[in-house]
């Protein structure tokens, strides 16, 4: 049995560290992202009630 499984979690370490920066990558692109439409709808909203203070 252990012939079968070391070989696969061989591969299974392999491909967890090829594929954990892109991970990475990915989860800050979202988190950036988010962050990003975030302060574009406070900014909108505080431009609204800027306007309609104005007028």
């Amino acid at each position: 049995m252990t012939r079968f499984i070391e070989p696969i979690s061989e591969r299974t370490r392999l491909l967890a560290d090829f594929a954990q920066p892109v991970i990475v990558a990915m989860g800050t692109a979202g988190l950036t992202g988010g962050a990003m439409a975030a302060m574009g709808m406070i900014a909108d909203g505080a431009l609204r009630m800027r306007r309609m203070r104005t007028h």
